[in-house]
């Protein structure tokens, strides 16, 4: 491989990088928005259909994000505060994370709304859009 070829790869990981940091943040502004109208602590997913990672909110503003990790066959939910990729605790349940959360941001809200994603209808809209 020459050296323009090495570049050529590395431009185009740096491109394919760009493009999935730029499709989380779009899918994290998304989630941000249908929690905000919900009072207190509530967890959307962050990707519609995946709810493997969650993103939590305190009246709308982002305190962070919960994903689940397993090992072997204990699975737990690891709470990362908005703005870090700084783990805070693993827990028991997306709630449990989501109150961490909520306790690390100075919050006094304990009780958890889900929201779940509205699915799009078949012609590509949503339910409530006229």
């Amino acid at each position: 491989m020459t050296d323009l070829d090495q570049e050529a790869v590395a431009a185009l990981r740096t491109a394919q990088l760009t493009v999935v940091s730029a499709k989380w943040h779009i899918c994290e502004e998304q989630a941000v928005e249908r929690l905000a109208p919900i009072h207190g602590l509530a967890c959307t997913p962050l990707f519609p259909g995946h709810p493997v990672i969650q993103v939590v909110t305190c009246d709308g503003r982002l305190l962070g994000r919960v994903r689940r990790h397993s090992v072997d066959r204990t699975a737990r939910w690891i709470a990362v505060p908005a703005g870090t990729a700084h783990e805070i605790g693993a827990y028991r349940s997306p709630h449990a994370a989501a109150r961490a959360l909520a306790r690390d941001a100075g919050t006094r809200r304990f009780r958890v709304t889900d929201c779940p994603v509205r699915e799009l209808e078949p012609s590509g809209t949503s339910p409530t859009s006229s």
